[in-house]
């Protein structure tokens, strides 16, 4: 009876010493969000945004620290490395949840098994952009030159598995035009092009294009998006433009380390539910672009996992490969 009851004692003992800065809503301790990219990109500048109404309602310092590498793979793996205690966080994207098990097969994690979702913070749309100077107004005249060209297009990415990959490679397949993906180290060098005219097309995150479409730099043919962009009232939708069938959703979401405690979860899905509510931070990923995607608490592991699956059955049908 002893050892059973010592062994009780000890299990009682941690999980009450799992979250105890989570549960009263106070203590010293900061949490972390790892932002596994640079600073200044998309996944960092919502997190960012994000840190102070969930300070708030936490009741504690939320502190965002950028862990760049491996397609975002060194930053999840440290969060999946950390304490199951809800204190180390990983802002994570479609794509690293779908898409970087299929290139990184002998990762030593696999995020849908060593991670837990805790709230969807957002989404973030493409933008498809050409030069002016190319004569393309319209999507459906960038497929004509695709067709009639006796050369191929190509297209600008940020490598295999990014999102302008993804849209590039659905657009190409969808239309049968012949089209061949450029990588580039990330959006800085692959607009440069862009705006030269050295690359045919990209589908860029709107973070980065809003304000060279708005400055008459690039024309916008359509965005990956349900509804129009008010930064971009007169580019349409993929759906308006005739492609409805290529629009999947680029979201980010807060995950914690398997393990973590339930009711730690809980307690961070809630107080996450009311942060992306919190109409400053709503207002202050809209203006650079962002969509306030929003999912409940009670939908948030249905919605991952169904989306996950459609992420990675996309990534088939273009053909990602291991890197």
């Amino acid at each position: 009876m002893k050892p059973m009851l010592s062994k009780l004692m000890i299990g009682t003992v941690a999980a009450l010493l799992s979250a105890p800065v989570l549960a009263q809503g106070i203590g010293s301790k900061a949490m972390r969000i790892v932002v596994p990219f640079s600073a200044g990109g998309p996944t960092d500048f919502i997190a960012r945004q994000l840190a102070q109404p969930l300070s708030r309602e936490l009741g504690m310092s939320v502190i965002v620290e950028n862990r760049p590498g491996a397609s975002g793979n060194i930053g999840t793996r440290y969060v999946v490395d950390a304490e199951p205690d809800g204190m180390t966080l990983v802002h994570s994207t479609a794509a690293m949840q779908a898409v970087n098990p299929l290139m990184y097969p002998d990762a030593p994690f696999h995020p849908s098994r060593d991670l837990v979702p805790v709230g969807i913070t957002g989404a973030l749309p493409n933008v498809l952009v050409v030069h002016p100077d190319s004569g393309v107004r319209t999507l459906e005249d960038l497929v004509k030159r695709g067709r009639a060209s006796s050369q191929a297009l190509d297209f600008a990415t940020f490598g295999p598995g990014s999102s302008p990959h993804f849209y590039g490679s659905l657009l190409r397949q969808a239309t049968g035009i012949s089209a061949i993906p450029v990588a580039y180290k990330g959006s800085a060098h692959a607009i440069t092009d862009v705006l030269a005219g050295h690359v045919d097309f990209l589908f860029d995150s709107m973070t980065t294009s809003v304000s060279h479409v708005q400055g008459g730099k690039l024309v916008g043919l359509a965005i990956t998006s349900s509804q129009r962009s008010p930064l971009l009232p007169d580019v349409p939708t993929l759906k308006e433009a005739g492609y409805g069938d290529l629009d999947v959703t680029f979201w980010f979401a807060l995950q914690a380390p398997a393990g973590t405690p339930a009711d730690v979860v809980e307690r961070l899905r809630q107080a996450i539910d009311k942060a992306v509510q919190d109409p400053e931070y709503r207002q202050g990923i809209a203006a650079r672009g962002a969509e306030n995607f929003y999912v409940k608490p009670a939908e948030l592991e249905s919605f991952v996992k169904s989306d996950t699956q459609k992420w990675t059955q996309a990534a088939h049908t273009i053909g990602i490969k291991p890197e």
